[in-house]
């Protein structure tokens, strides 16, 4: 165990000498991403039942739904750039522990007013995990294998999501919704332990300060990766979230054989997340990979979105686009550790950069939506992604510049394996 100055010891470890990994740390910081994940997957998993409870209006459900995302999407850059005054280890910590306290009070609650606050606890939670984890696994990694761990960060969300969707709808046939909710807040704590025992709390503490903050939006690359980010974030949503109603308005399929179609499409977006990151450890220059990945959606998108197609076709186009959409995200997670890792910058960064994503998602659905009440479904609405996909390639040229101006890892270490390209 971590020895304190004062004597006292921590149940956090840290790596075993100076540039190792720390395994354990990297897994239990990926574990608590799952964990705040899957309560935006879980949430929408439970809806139906309790729009059924608590007799939800169609406008607020989707103000349930969209929590989450408003959270980051209003103070995300703030709460980042705040968070790294507690420390990110601190802040993981208190995160998990906001997911306990509010599963557990959302199965007591009996009143719609409580299931309310209950949720805005998890997005919290939520939000606190997901802008403290990234640069957190940026401390617990070495040189070797920093770019490896930070693109595969980006798979914590289809994961996270993907595996609620999937699993809380059989959790609530056998315990019912409230017991689904405690279910996962034993999870939550089961991941908090883990945290508590491998992660270093005592992680670099810093005042607020303005350089920090302007810092972020005055660093060329990171203001890319955030455009970049919510233009991926709008497209991608837009096509996997929106691909259940389409199946049922189109195909004739029930909503749970639909829910669970559009569950395994968002999980295949985890392994390329991994792919991603590989390829990026072995030297793959940043921008073919990031362009690779724009290249496949931009032709599979097109599958997706014809409501005139065989649903299989569909199907079949949904899953390739989401596989090899995974590809973008851990490219460009990976280029945000190594522009702003152990900088004052660093908590700024991760919450521009998923203020950025909110907005993406919260914009890219309506607009998509619009476009096909306005014009037609199908090739208006694709033609208007690839046109995104192809700000996002576009991005991914401009992007090794400016990331290579930064410095790949935290002071004093060796670089993070080979030079952005």
């Amino acid at each position: 165990m971590a020895r304190r100055p004062g004597g006292s010891t921590s149940p956090a470890r840290t790596p075993v000498s100076p540039g190792a990994t720390s395994w354990g740390a990297v897994a239990g910081l990926m574990g608590a991403g799952v964990v705040a994940a899957a309560q935006i997957g879980g949430a929408a998993a439970a809806l139906p039942v309790l729009r059924e409870e608590f007799g939800l209006s169609p406008g607020t459900a989707a103000w349930y739904l969209s929590t989450v995302s408003a959270l980051g999407a209003i103070g995300g850059v703030l709460l980042g750039w705040l968070g790294q005054t507690v420390g990110f280890g601190r802040q993981v910590r208190l995160g998990l522990a906001a997911i306990v306290l509010a599963d557990l009070g959302g199965a007591a609650v009996d009143s719609l007013a409580g299931l309310l606050v209950a949720r805005v606890g998890e997005g919290v939670g939520l939000v606190m995990v997901i802008l403290a984890a990234p640069p957190l696994l940026s401390e617990v990694s070495g040189p070797a294998h920093r770019r490896l761990v930070a693109g595969a960060w980006g798979a914590y969300m289809p994961v996270g999501s993907g595996l609620a969707a999937l699993l809380v709808p059989a959790a609530i046939g056998l315990v019912g919704w409230r017991g689904a909710s405690v279910a996962d807040a034993c999870l939550a704590a089961a991941v908090l332990l883990v945290v508590l025992r491998w992660v270093p709390s005592a992680s670099a503490r810093r005042r607020p300060s303005v350089q920090g903050l302007v810092g972020a939006f005055r660093t060329p690359s990171v203001v890319v990766i955030t455009v970049v980010f919510a233009l991926y974030a709008a497209q991608y949503l837009a096509v996997v979230g929106l691909l259940p109603a389409a199946l049922v308005a189109d195909d004739g399929l029930s909503v749970a054989t639909a829910g669970v179609i559009g569950a395994v499409v968002f999980l295949v977006n985890a392994p390329a997340n991994l792919l991603g990151a590989y390829l990026l450890h072995r030297g793959a220059p940043l921008r073919r990979v990031i362009l690779t990945g724009c290249a496949g959606m931009a032709v599979t998108v097109w599958g997706v979105l014809d409501p005139a197609l065989p649903l299989g076709v569909r199907v079949a186009s949904a899953v390739a686009f989401s596989f090899v959409a995974g590809l973008v995200p851990s490219a460009l997670f990976a280029a945000l550790a190594a522009v702003s890792a152990g900088t004052d910058k660093a908590g700024a960064s991760i919450g521009l950069v998923t203020q950025g994503s909110a907005v993406g998602q919260l914009l890219g659905p309506p607009v998509v939506v619009a476009v096909g009440a306005a014009l037609a479904r199908g090739t208006p609405q694709s033609a208007l992604l690839v046109c995104a996909t192809g700000l996002v390639a576009t991005g991914a040229v401009l992007l090794p510049r400016a990331a290579r101006a930064g410095r790949p890892s935290s002071p004093g270490s060796a670089p993070a394996g080979p030079p952005l390209r």
